[in-house]
């Protein structure tokens, strides 16, 4: 009775033994497969954020979503991709914030293809007084623009405590933005249209958004607490290199 129970207990440690080695390659299979799919993801996010940064001069954070990366590689293409940035350059506007959503990216030669995308653009203060200043001309010097969304006006303060106000109603157009400005004050006092004129030169200002990458068009717009939010749509379109 003696050896036979020394014999099951043997078995069972040989058992025992087995299983842990089994889990132990089990769960180093799993870790190597963790790193190559991390690896592969940092990878492909470095290829495509390279082509992107160049021309929007800011960092940019890529995803792809809950499908493994490696079975993306493996299908030459990405269902869906996700891209956010701060401090984006974005034609005169400089500071921007933006997120996009990209289907069906497929790698090419020279580019990349693209099915449909959609972006959605944060404008803070700092980056519509930007563009407030290369629009007038910097005929208001050194300025700081706040929003009223209740009315749908940016408010440009110019001059000694800021105490000259220029408000500025952004409307969207089929390529662009136009910024019809509303009313010119000094302290309580507003000031003429037709000296306003003079002084900041003709309304209303445009802004282009023809030609943008992406064949990006603007659906939307909208003035915020914090600035503006503009929202494009695009197609299908190949972006080179």
């Amino acid at each position: 009775m003696t050896l036979f129970r020394g014999g099951r207990t043997a078995r069972s440690r040989v058992s025992r033994r087995a299983r842990l080695i089994a889990l132990g390659v089990a769960g180093a299979v799993l870790a190597a497969g963790g790193v190559a799919e991390a690896v592969a993801r940092d990878r492909a996010a470095d290829r495509l954020a390279d082509r992107m940064e160049r021309r929007l001069h800011t960092a940019l954070d890529i995803g792809f979503g809950p499908t493994p990366v490696m079975v993306q590689l493996a299908r030459g293409s990405f269902p869906r991709v996700e891209v956010s940035g701060e401090g984006a350059t974005f034609r005169r506007f400089t500071g921007v914030d933006l997120r996009a959503e990209l289907d069906d990216v497929v790698r090419t030669g020279d580019g990349l293809s693209v099915a449909d995308s959609r972006v959605s653009a944060e404008l803070a203060d700092a980056a519509l007084a930007d563009a407030v200043a290369t629009m007038t001309g910097g005929a208001l010097g050194a300025a700081a623009v706040t929003t009223d969304p209740g009315t749908g006006e940016l408010v440009v303060h110019a001059g000694p405590a800021g105490r000259i106000a220029v408000g500025f109603r952004p409307v969207l157009k089929e390529r662009g933005i136009r910024f019809e400005r509303t009313t010119v004050r000094v302290g309580d006092r507003t000031i003429p249209d037709a000296l306003a004129a003079q002084l900041l030169g003709e309304a209303p200002q445009e802004l282009d958004l023809s030609g943008l990458p992406l064949d990006l068009e603007p659906q939307r717009l909208a003035v915020t607490s914090n600035g503006l939010r503009l929202e494009l749509t695009g197609g299908s379109t190949t972006v080179r290199a």
